[in-house]
């Protein structure tokens, strides 16, 4: 049996008060229904917005806008005393004199945008921004292609399975037809009561064989239905029907190279990273502009009179360049960052080995897969041809029951080899149309 999980095109949905019917017929449709209904394919729908947006944020942040508008009224309870020259007012020289100054009701209006005009680290976040982007959409592909090759397994499985459960209904009739034989044999005194015991025991086996294989057969229905976010009360069901006539493909060559990408990519944003620390490092010029309105008032701001004052207007513009002190945080994040780097560009080589062998292993899994298939169709063939024998022998009372029965049981066993060794040639044929078309 097939140990692994993921694929989907046509479905036919029939639609009742209770429940909903999905029925696919192919893989293709499995696979389609999969791509919409997903919860990991929406998820990652979801995550390429993310960094969508992440990637606007940065591009927002190289210019930095500052666009603060503010409007205060403060009514001074207590206006502080100020000390001036008592000389002014006619008093003897270096001597001071308090006076209260301004107004008690003040009125203030202004806006102040400021902007970045050079900023070199969020440039470089921006290019970080870009590369995680592609990361993003290409570990999608990945997650994409995983849960496909998850439901290409299901889907093979349960194939096999329903072929099996089939061919083991079949052949308890075969069972049933040797038990009357051998009951036959036994009341005319040619047999044993062994031979009838072995024959009944051999039904019950074959009997409790085809329990497993329903209860294996409806475990793999929950693994897709899982896989595919089907409800549980929902009805699923794979008509798909083996076909035995497989050629095999020469030049089934095999070029992925999604996790190789991904390490590409995680270079390139260690790198980035490493940059963007460094720019950090220098200053940020900006420019700034200012204009306000304000208003001092002796009167209330709800008073009728309040506009008795006149509102005055200022403004300005500047250039400011702002740096830090050497931060010893963004030193150690620096380092850390370049290590991170050279720990990314060992990763990348490995990858690439990593890559290369893994192609090649699905093309030795293809070509196994294949002499395993038609090393069973050839036993099949035998083991069937040996129990005709057999069976014949038996009828003349030439051969034992015992090894009509392993005769039996060696035909039984090569079918359902047979069925499965299909079902690994055709998986193994599908991971790497997988691998070769998911980019």
């Amino acid at each position: 049996m097939l140990t692994g999980l993921n694929l989907l095109v046509q479905a036919q949905e029939l639609t009742s008060p209770e429940s909903r019917e999905l029925s696919f017929n192919n893989l293709d449709s499995l696979l389609t229904f999969a791509g919409k209904n997903s919860t990991v394919l929406k998820t990652n729908q979801q995550q390429v917005i993310l960094a969508k947006y992440e990637k606007i944020a940065a591009i927002t942040n190289v210019i930095n806008l500052h666009n603060q508008v503010a409007f205060t009224l403060i009514d001074n309870k207590q206006l502080p005393i100020n000390y001036v020259p008592a000389e002014m007012f006619g008093g003897p020289i270096g001597s001071y004199r308090g006076l209260i100054l301004g107004q008690q009701y003040a009125s203030n209006f202004s806006i102040t945008p400021q902007i970045d005009i050079i900023n070199p680290a969020a440039w470089a976040k921006v290019k970080s921004a870009t590369i995680g982007q592609e990361l993003t959409n290409n570990n999608n592909l990945i997650n994409k292609k995983s849960l496909f090759e998850s439901i290409a397994a299901c889907f093979y499985n349960i194939t096999s399975l329903q072929e099996q459960i089939e061919l083991t209904k079949q052949n308890l009739l075969s069972t049933d037809t040797l038990l009357i034989i051998v009951k036959n044999k036994y009341f005319l005194g040619l047999v044993r009561q062994q031979d009838v015991n072995d024959a009944m025991a051999n039904k019950l086996t074959l009997d409790d064989k085809l329990k497993q294989l329903q209860v294996t057969l409806e475990q793999q229905y929950n693994s897709l239905k899982i896989l595919i976010d089907i409800p549980q009360s929902e009805n699923l069901t794979i008509t798909n029907k083996f076909s035995y006539d497989q050629q095999f493909s020469a030049d089934l060559n095999v070029n992925a190279d999604l996790r190789y990408k991904s390490s590409q990519l995680e270079t390139e944003s260690a790198k980035a990273d490493l940059k963007y620390n460094r720019l950090s490092h220098l200053p940020v010029v900006s420019m700034f502009y200012s204009y306000s309105y304000y208003q001092n008032s002796k009167n209330h701001f709800f008073d009728e009179n309040v506009n008795a004052s006149k509102w005055l207007n200022a403004s300005y513009i500047g250039v400011k360049l702002t740096f830090c002190f050497p931060d010893l945080n963004k030193m150690i994040y620096t380092s850390k960052s370049k290590i991170n780097y050279t720990i990314s560009r060992i990763n990348q080589e490995h990858s690439k080995f990593q890559n290369d062998i893994s192609n090649r292993q699905l093309q030795l899994d293809y070509e196994k897969a294949y002499s395993q298939f038609i090393t069973s169709q050839q036993v099949s063939l035998l083991k069937d041809q040996n129990y005709k024998l057999a069976f014949d022998q038996y009828s003349q009372s030439i051969l034992s029951f015992d090894k009509l029965l392993m005769a039996f049981n060696e035909m039984l066993v090569s079918h359902l080899n047979y069925s499965s060794a299909l079902a690994g040639l055709l998986y193994s044929k599908t991971i790497i149309d997988l691998n070769n078309n998911i980019k």
